[in-house]
């Protein structure tokens, strides 16, 4: 067996990179924060519009199988 190792800074190969960049640049474009609770309320809300959005799309993959 051979084994393949995508590049070093592949982030099209890696499914998180994808997320991360998706939380990063739409779900928390405002990153200028006042204090350390506004920076994890603002996370939060960014990982909870994430974890939404793929729900939603496992859900319609399902559905249209």
């Amino acid at each position: 067996m051979e084994l393949f190792y995508p590049p070093p800074r592949s982030p099209e190969l890696n499914d998180i990179e994808l997320v991360w960049r998706q939380a990063k640049y739409q779900d928390y474009p405002q990153r200028a924060q006042t204090s350390t609770d506004a920076i994890g309320k603002a996370v939060d809300q960014a990982m909870n519009h994430q974890r939404d959005r793929i729900r939603q799309s496992a859900t319609n993959r399902i559905q249209a199988a």
